[in-house]
């Protein structure tokens, strides 16, 4: 069933993720290991579905969490590929803070988790 999304709380909800998670990646010396090792990851995939939510206001919830989650797990998979262009690419901080460096089975893990909160705060809200 479709749903119409409220636009400003979903820029709201992206701007908060994004001041919760950059420092994950930016300044993890000053942050618990869990929260960068994890957490980070999770704000990262709840940012993503917030994003699709707002660009698509009108898609199914369900359609929004599948999309999401391969979005992020083919970002996650890409991981593996290490050719010197990629990581060229990689070492830009921005695009490396998108495609990422080290694929890891704990990050499809957090992603999950990230996504489905993400989709549990927009039935609840």
């Amino acid at each position: 069933m479709p749903t119409k999304r409220n636009r400003r709380r979903y820029l709201i909800a992206i701007a908060v993720l994004f001041l919760f998670g950059l420092p994950a990646r930016l300044v993890p010396q000053f942050l618990p290991d869990f929260y960068v090792n994890y957490v980070g990851d999770g704000l990262w995939a709840m940012a993503i579905f917030f994003m699709l939510g707002l660009i698509f206001p009108t898609a199914s919830t369900r359609r929004l969490v599948m999309t999401t989650l391969a979005i992020t797990y083919a970002i996650e998979i890409s991981e593996l590929y290490q050719a010197d262009w990629i990581n060229q690419l990689r070492s830009i901080k921005l695009i490396g803070l998108i495609l990422g460096y080290t694929f890891l089975w704990s990050d499809l893990v957090m992603y999950t988790i990230g996504i489905t909160v993400g989709a549990l705060l927009e039935y609840f809200v």
